[in-house]
């Protein structure tokens, strides 16, 4: 039996409810997973009909959320607000990266997420990269590894799923590609000895999840972007790195691919990659046009979904344990451990 094109995809949408039409594409040819947006969230009560409605769509459905701290913050109150990666990074202290990761994993996990799709594990390797900024745990590759690794293994023990993002580097470009298509001259030594660090540290500490970037490194693949090259994709994070665990695409709506190649184009290019789970987070026709393209590849025998669904189960299963309850989320203790990172932060800064 064929697996359904839509669960190969995560999608995102408009509104505080789960329109009816995704819940029909779940019936009809299923989901692998649901982000959430502040567009969403406009309560607590809200982000909670929301996870619990996202988990009768499927039991292996992915409920997602960017949770980084800083800016990247999706959440309403009273949801902790933790300092950016960076502030995190300023502690010199990977213990206080750990301290928040529990934090972070705890308050989701109890709202109901598996993931926060975090940590970033970019080194700052351009000042000028304005899209990561603070997002970064700073410039260092070692130091960066340190703080990613203790994020990841503090996620893991809350029953979060962890994603080491954005594979195999974002720092080193000032080009947002929310905007255009960004490209990095770097030699492969250079990203060996730089952005490679964190991703090999964090992968050889249990991450179960990588999220690849719309970035095109002309010393992998001098014609196609991270996210749909197989060169990165197959070659370098499969079979160089070894990693047998799930890969994501970052949002497929995002112009550095959209603009180029499509969403539909875009989304069978990353799953031939060697991709399993595509990010769709907003469009309902974008998420129409790839259910399309990729069931074309599926029913002429190009594409067997088979495994990516098996690299989601696995990762969804690190979820299995019980749920924290609510009243951790922006408890005191959360509270506190945010103003101390901001702390010791502030002090070596």
């Amino acid at each position: 039996m064929k697996t359904g094109a839509g669960h190969a995809l995560a999608v995102g949408f408009e509104g505080t409810r789960i329109p009816d039409d995704l819940v029909a594409l779940a019936a009809q040819a299923g989901l692998g997973g649901i982000i959430l947006f502040a567009r969403n969230c406009p309560s607590l009560e809200a982000v909670l009909a929301l996870t619990a409605a996202a988990r009768r769509l499927g039991p292996d459905v992915l409920v997602m959320v960017d949770h980084e701290g800083g800016l990247v913050h999706r959440l309403p109150p009273p949801f902790t607000r933790f300092p950016p990666p960076a502030t995190v990074g300023r502690t010199g202290d990977p213990r206080l990266a750990a301290a928040v990761a529990r934090a972070m994993a705890r308050e989701l996990r109890a709202a109901g997420f598996d993931s926060g799709l975090a940590p970033v594990l970019d080194c700052l390797l351009n000042p000028a990269s304005t899209v990561i900024g603070d997002r970064a745990f700073g410039a260092a590759p070692d130091a960066v590894a340190a703080c990613g690794v203790a994020f990841v293994e503090a996620v893991l023990s809350e029953g979060c799923v962890p994603v080491a993002k954005h594979f195999p580097g974002h720092g080193r470009t000032s080009l947002d590609s929310h905007v255009a298509l960004p490209d990095v001259d770097a030699t492969m030594d250079d990203l060996e000895r730089g952005d490679l660090v964190p991703f090999r540290a964090a992968l050889a500490a249990g991450c179960p999840a990588v999220m690849v970037a719309h970035v095109r490194y002309r010393a992998l693949d001098p014609a196609l972007p991270a996210s749909l090259s197989a060169e990165v994709i197959g070659g370098l994070l499969r079979r160089g790195l070894g990693f047998s665990g799930l890969v994501l695409s970052d949002d497929l709506e995002m112009a550095a691919v959209a603009s180029t190649w499509g969403v539909g184009g875009a989304a069978r290019r990353f799953l031939a990659a060697g991709g399993d789970l595509a990010l769709i987070c907003r469009s309902a026709e974008a998420r129409d046009e790839a259910v399309a393209a990729i069931g074309e590849d599926i029913d002429r025998g190009a594409l067997d979904l088979a495994q990516a669904v098996r690299r989601r189960q696995t990762a969804r299963r690190l979820t299995a344990g019980p749920r924290p309850d609510v009243s951790v989320i922006g408890c005191p203790e959360h509270r506190a451990l945010g103003e101390e990172v901001a702390r010791h932060s502030a002090a070596r800064g």
